[in-house]
């Protein structure tokens, strides 16, 4: 009993750690200019392997061969071996995304670990689709009106499209670019009024519970 409390602790707070490195990777990353590469990279490794850690050990294992196929590929200009890398960072994504969120609508209890777990999941969504986005431009060159070589400004559009803000600083510019921009920007929505709806429909019913 000890040792399952014990594990149910360390996956909150490697949840935890996984909302701070996402934070920073999203949020922080862009302000810096030095290095820049290699911190995204360290962060990028370390949200994978937390990600896979909050699923299952088995999980951690795949998330530990993703890294390693981001590593060794990263260093060359094969495309075949990059389009593989990217797919498996692809793939490994959204099983992730789809995993955690079945553990939130399985949940029985709404607490602080929710909330962490609920923020998570939509900035996965956000990775997942920045993976998704950088596999188009890296098939289809042009398919943005990004200037700079840089990850970080795919990262930014993903997550402006995701929130349905859109700037139209960098935008779509072939079919199937376009295709994903309105994929991401209804998934976005649907996350948030979806599952952020289940999750505050269920803490209301606990509350009526508890009161009567």
């Amino acid at each position: 009993m000890k040792d399952m409390r014990d594990i149910i602790n360390n996956k909150s707070i490697s949840s935890v750690l996984l909302l701070l490195c996402l934070a920073v990777f999203i949020f922080l990353i862009p302000l810096f200019t030095f290095r820049a590469h290699i911190i995204s990279v360290v962060l990028l490794s370390a949200i994978i392997l937390l990600a896979g850690y909050s699923i299952s050990t088995r999980v951690t294992q795949v998330a530990i061969a993703t890294i390693l196929v981001e590593l060794s590929t990263s260093a060359t200009d094969f495309i075949y071996l990059n389009y593989f890398a990217e797919l498996f960072t692809n793939i490994f994504f959204i099983y992730i995304v789809i995993r955690v969120i079945l553990d939130l609508l399985h949940r029985k209890e709404v607490d602080i670990y929710a909330l962490v777990d609920a923020i998570n999941g939509y900035l996965l969504i956000g990775l997942m689709f920045c993976s998704l986005v950088a596999f188009v431009d890296l098939y289809a060159p042009g398919s943005y009106n990004s200037t700079a070589d840089s990850k970080m400004e795919l990262v930014y559009y993903t997550m402006i499209t995701l929130t349905t803000a859109g700037y139209g600083d960098i935008t779509p510019q072939l079919p199937l670019a376009q295709s994903l921009s309105m994929l991401i920007a209804v998934t976005g929505q649907f996350y948030v009024a979806v599952i952020v709806a289940i999750l505050v429909g269920k803490f209301s019913s606990l509350n009526t519970k508890e009161k009567n």
